[in-house]
């Protein structure tokens, strides 16, 4: 019987294991993709009035009204009588939900007065953006 030193048979039968470090790997991934803040965009870039005062928000549904009369939210446009089902989903998915209305420069005050109605009557918190 051959017998082999105990250096040539270590050497041989070593592997790396992977697991451990993919599992840590998965779970760094799932933490940063859950703590992660995603910026939200109505699709539409306005163009907005000059304002004096300018306060920071961060709400969770974001309204653009073009000059066009049309409304935009999640980069997408609707009319005015279409947005109600928009706006209750995105409601009851989050139902502290905070919404920020941007008014372009030269869309019409009627326009953004509607949508602000309309987010009052489901309860929406408002604010109408100028800055």
């Amino acid at each position: 019987m051959a017998r082999r030193s105990r250096i040539e048979m270590d050497a041989e039968d070593t592997e790396l294991n992977m697991t451990p470090m993919l599992d840590v790997v998965f779970i760094l991934l799932i933490f940063f993709i859950v703590t992660s803040v995603f910026v939200k965009s109505p699709g539409l870039e306005v163009t907005r009035p000059e304002a004096i005062t300018a306060q920071e928000a961060s709400p969770t549904i974001l309204i653009a009204v073009s000059n066009e009369d049309e409304v935009w939210i999640d980069k997408l446009p609707y009319a005015v009588n279409e947005i109600r089902p928009i706006v209750l989903a995105l409601r009851d998915e989050n139902p502290k939900a905070t919404a920020i209305i941007q008014g372009d420069r030269n869309a019409k005050a009627g326009t953004v007065m509607q949508v602000q109605e309309l987010l009052q009557d489901l309860g929406v918190i408002t604010r109408v953006s100028t800055d």
